[in-house]
């Protein structure tokens, strides 16, 4: 039998290891922090356009490549909570793309590894096309067209601005009703008197207010007494 020399840990050391193995072995793995960004553009938009939602999926400040990502939707009224509208995956650098064609205002937002982005709102303004025909020397006629989904319904009138050409602001000078042309279809018109010193050159802006009820636009924005080009 060969010698040698046998240890025993004493009953302190035995409780100081065990206790460092339970440590470790029932410590939780560190959890990634992911952060979602959303953007849309263009903004605002026009009956009509393409709204690109795009944003970057992070994980630890790094891109989070491959990461399902989910696009969800509250429409106007928006009486009914966000559903499910699309799905793609980030890219390399940890971007994400998606295109919509609102018809009428809504929110967009993204959930990408249990993440939900913040609202990116989109406000749908009517399509207007905005035009003059010249009745005199000194007398023209403005019109404003407007084309929205057949089921919206538009009230608020048209204001328009009229300035002397070569200058940077235009008053309000005519305020005209809407006239419903079809459906989805308005119009408003005004006649304007111009100045003789202006020789005919002028330039003219339009400006609209929301309609309640409609969905189309922002209802914060305001029209200003002065057009500023």
């Amino acid at each position: 039998m060969r010698g040698g020399t046998l240890a025993t840990l004493s009953a302190p050391v035995r409780s100081v290891l065990l206790a460092t193995l339970t440590l470790l072995v029932a410590a939780p793995a560190a959890q990634a922090a992911v952060t979602v960004s959303i953007e849309l553009a263009p903004d605002p938009l026009v009956v009509g356009d393409t709204a690109t939602i795009s944003g970057t999926v992070l994980s630890d400040g790094a891109p989070f490549a491959g990461q399902p990502v989910e696009l969800d939707v509250r429409r106007y009224p928006f009486e009914t909570p966000f559903e499910p509208l699309d799905t793609t995956a980030t890219a390399a650098d940890g971007t994400y793309s998606f295109e919509q064609m609102p018809q009428r205002n809504a929110q967009y937002r993204v959930i990408a590894g249990g993440v939900k982005s913040h609202r990116a709102h989109a406000y749908v303004f009517p399509a207007t096309t905005l035009s003059f025909t010249p009745r005199s020397s000194r007398v023209i006629r403005l019109t404003q067209r407007y084309r929205v989904p057949k089921h919206v319904r538009l009230e608020q009138p048209t204001i328009f601005y009229v300035g002397k050409r070569g200058r940077a602001t235009a008053p309000r000078v005519a305020t005209a009703k809407l006239k419903r042309i079809r459906a989805g279809r308005y119009r408003s018109t005004a006649t304007v008197r111009l100045p003789k010193s202006w020789h005919g050159r002028f330039r003219y802006a339009s400006c609209f207010r929301y309609t309640f009820g409609s969905g189309m636009g922002n209802p914060r924005a305001s029209c200003p007494k002065r057009f500023r080009f």
